[in-house]
């Protein structure tokens, strides 16, 4: 993004040393909330030197052991909810890819028939 913009909002979060909102940081810095955060695998301008709560945002040098292991946790359960629901919608994808074909059976018998496949 833009170098300068990080440093003078690290610096401005620094010097807080306390939890501020985003609502302050993007009328001192005339940016938008999105802007703050990682959006479509863009590092957002605060990614790399601040946790981010319903607080706003705090730099992590200066975040407690509590706030960290919280914002960690949250993050971590957001990672794993999204990876189950990714592996729920590929089971969804795939069962509604599948064709189903009855299976033919050998009438006295019972057995099924295997259908040959071509070479090609």
């Amino acid at each position: 993004m833009n170098p300068e913009l990080e440093s003078a909002i690290e610096q401005h979060l620094l010097s807080r040393r306390t939890w501020v909102s985003s609502d302050e940081i993007c009328k001192k810095f005339e940016v938008r909330d999105r802007a703050l955060r990682q959006v479509h695998g863009q590092q957002g301008l605060c990614s790399t030197f601040a946790i981010s709560g319903n607080k706003g945002f705090k730099h992590v040098s200066l975040a407690s052991t509590t706030e960290w292991l919280r914002f960690k946790h949250r993050l971590r359960k957001h990672g794993i909810s999204e990876l189950v629901r990714v592996s729920k919608l590929g089971k969804t994808r795939s069962i509604a890819q599948t064709v189903y074909r009855k299976t033919p059976y050998e009438k006295d018998t019972g057995q099924a028939l295997l259908a040959l496949q071509k070479k090609e």
